[in-house]
């Protein structure tokens, strides 16, 4: 459940009066601790941050007399069970904030949000909604209130607010805990900044640990040289770690929208950042290891004997389609791309030739790494360099190549 309000729509607030010339009424009732964010606060205000900055706008401070609106309000919905810009005491969320001592001549705007109790589902909540999101990427705001609240007896249990102004007051120190780095995680296979559950992925950042690990044992670790990484809070099985990236698994649990990693040495968190989840994340991995140039990938006539379609010194090998009674196979090694909806729906073009694939799915043996295996037409023969590129529900992969020879 979410609402949005804000000063500079009218029409959004078309039964309530802008004017904040009204009588200020404090609330002595309601305890306020605006001096920090907990956890999950910090962490909405990590996503709203990140989700600026994507959008190439400045960064909310967390004010101290605006959280304490947001605290009060949170405070007060969860203690009287309703779910409404106007709290117990008839105040828009401009006539509260002023009451807290947020009485500035500037834009100001409020979310609400109930039902979950952590900062992603909320902040995918207001990203999905038009107005929610609109408030949220304001480039009007310079500051920011958080706070969630829970009423056990209530309908939708936890409560969110987060109000916003422009005009920069007093702040909360730290401006909610940044923690000492952004990351930035991307596809393992081509690098693009959507991943999805049960895909190989790469966070970047420095001085993670102090030497390289690679793991050597199945399951995977969910610790690695004293490195470990959460999605949204669920610990992930790792490949590789290093002073700058980490290699895992997204977690299963994981769901669509934006996901928060979190990276922790020794259990401290030493980075944080976002990245767009989606069930579906199609790539294939390359010779060269960023997604582009020779496809790091192989043929076979029969399923018992492969060959790469690269030579050991990193060039195109050329690759016969064998013959119409025995054909040659392509097969195709990258990630995101075994929560398909239907092998129909999953098509690989070669060289401008669209073709149906006789296979999809998890490999056998590596974690995270999904097969892909076509048969290569006899309409290839002699077209030397081609592209490759692999479509799943629509969703297009980067492109590889490989050479067909005669």
């Amino acid at each position: 459940m979410i609402r949005s309000g804000n000063s500079q729509t009218v029409r959004r607030w078309c039964v309530f009066s802008f004017s904040l010339l009204f009588t200020i009424v404090i609330a002595f009732g309601a305890q306020t601790r605006a001096q920090s964010l907990d956890a999950e606060e910090q962490t909405m205000l990590r996503l709203i941050n990140e989700y600026r900055a994507q959008n190439g706008l400045g960064q909310l401070a967390a004010s101290i007399a605006v959280t304490r609106a947001s605290e009060w309000h949170s405070a007060d919905m969860a203690a009287k069970n309703y779910f409404s810009h106007i709290d117990s005491q008839g105040r828009n969320p401009f006539v509260r904030m002023a009451a807290f001592g947020y009485n500035y001549q500037t834009a100001m705007g409020e979310n609400i949000a109930a039902g979950y109790n952590d900062a992603v589902r909320t902040f995918n909540q207001w990203k999905n909604s038009a107005g929610h999101n609109a408030t949220m990427l304001n480039p009007n705001y310079k500051v920011i209130g958080i706070a969630r609240e829970y009423g056990a007896s209530t309908i939708y249990k936890w409560y969110w607010t987060t109000d916003f102004g422009g005009f920069v007051d007093a702040t909360i120190g730290g401006t909610g805990g940044t923690p000492t780095q952004t990351v930035r995680t991307v596809n393992a296979a081509n690098f693009f900044q959507t991943i999805s559950p049960d895909a190989i992925v790469a966070t970047f950042g420095s001085q993670f640990t102090q030497s390289t690990v690679n793991a050597t044992s199945f399951p995977l670790p969910t610790s690695l040289g004293g490195v470990s990484v959460t999605v949204n809070d669920i610990a992930a099985q790792l490949i590789f770690v290093s002073p700058a990236q980490i290699n895992f698994v997204v977690p299963s649990g994981v769901g669509a929208g934006t996901a928060m990693v979190k990276v922790m040495y020794n259990g401290a968190v030493i980075g944080t950042g976002t990245v767009t989840t989606e069930n579906i994340s199609p790539s294939t991995f390359t010779v060269s290891a960023n997604g582009q140039g020779i496809a790091a990938a192989q043929t076979t006539f029969d399923g018992v004997s492969y060959q790469s379609v690269a030579n050991t010194n990193g060039t195109a090998r050329a690759v016969t389609v064998g013959t119409a009674t025995r054909p040659n196979y392509l097969i195709l090694y990258g990630t995101g791309m075994r929560r398909r909806s239907s092998l129909s729906a999953v098509r690989v073009t070669i060289g401008g030739v669209a073709l149906s694939v006789d296979y999809l799915g998890a490999h056998s043996r590596l974690v995270g790494v999904d097969q892909v295996n076509v048969k290569l037409p006899q309409a290839l023969r002699g077209r030397g360099m081609v592209d490759v590129v692999v479509t799943v529900d629509g969703r297009v992969s980067n492109v590889a190549k490989i050479n067909i020879g005669n």
